[in-house]
């Protein structure tokens, strides 16, 4: 699917970004993309849609170079950015015209259905719309579209609390097998219960990469009046303690599905790192 491999990238008169990134997407995956402001995530995901070229090594999707922009790879992706930018003097019937031509797998039931949702209607003129109905039109149009590869940028931005209820809604379970999500966010709670695999990012750097089942498998997250002895990360509150434990030093304690915030924290503090997946295990610094 999307496979990054020995990848450099730096803006010019700016400090490298990225240095010998190895970066491997499966099909069949919803996977957020985490890591503080400036982590460099939206730069990653515009590599990855192949508006940015790689300073060295390769960022492809099936065997395609991302920044060579084939019909063939332009076909089957979709990238939202954080900022969306749509032709404010077209109604959304006719700007869904235009958009569905560049996509021969495109849906346009679905894209009924997800207007209906979203409480936008074909005959609104997208100037009317507001920043975050926009936003969720052009989310609505991008689970439409049929294409292999959806590069979410912050989609949350802008959205509501109801919006962002019904994002989750619609997101959960309506992955293809042969579809890969990418959502990066610095807002964690938003894709919580929605993600297979998790990606830190955190100056330029992979940090994680972990496939949420295998981390509930090798961690307990869980709180109480005070974390046990041997907890791998900690944050107090005014009602005790939340933490992360690894499963051989828990007793008697399942905990719960990965808390991702308190995961997230635990990376950036360095208390968690390494790779998760293909049989490699996670390490502790």
């Amino acid at each position: 699917m999307v496979t990054i491999e020995k990848m450099d990238f730096s803006y010019p008169k700016k400090p490298t970004i990225c240095r010998g990134l190895n970066l491997f997407l499966e099909q069949g995956k919803i996977i957020g993309l985490l890591g503080l402001n400036g982590a460099g995530k939206s730069t990653l995901m515009r590599l990855m849609a192949g508006l940015l070229k790689p300073k060295a090594g390769a960022v492809k999707f099936d065997n395609h170079a991302t920044f060579e922009r084939e019909v063939a790879f332009l076909n089957q992706m979709v990238f939202i950015p954080e900022k969306v930018s749509v032709p404010e003097f077209l109604k959304v019937k006719d700007y869904v015209i235009v958009y569905k031509d560049f996509y021969e797998g495109f849906d346009i039931g679905r894209l009924e259905e997800l207007l209906v949702q979203f409480k936008i209607t074909g005959n609104q003129r997208i100037s009317n719309l507001s920043f975050g109905q926009q936003k969720k039109l052009q989310i609505a149009i991008g689970l439409s579209s049929g294409a292999k590869l959806l590069l979410f940028d912050e989609p949350t931005n802008g959205l509501d609390i109801p919006s962002k209820s019904t994002f989750r809604k619609v997101l959960s379970g309506s992955l293809q097998e042969d579809q890969t999500m990418v959502i990066s966010t610095h807002q964690v709670k938003d894709i919580e219960n929605l993600v297979d695999q998790v990606i830190v990012l955190d100056e330029g750097m992979i940090k994680l990469h972990a496939d949420l089942a295998e981390l509930e498998n090798e961690f307990v997250f869980s709180q109480a009046a005070k974390a046990p002895e041997g907890a791998i990360y900690v944050e107090s509150h005014l009602l005790g303690a939340h933490y992360i434990i690894g499963q051989s030093e828990s007793v008697g304690d399942s905990g719960g599905s990965p808390d991702l915030e308190l995961l997230f924290n635990a990376v950036i503090e360095g208390k968690i790192s390494g790779e998760f997946l293909t049989n490699q295990k996670l390490v502790k610094p």
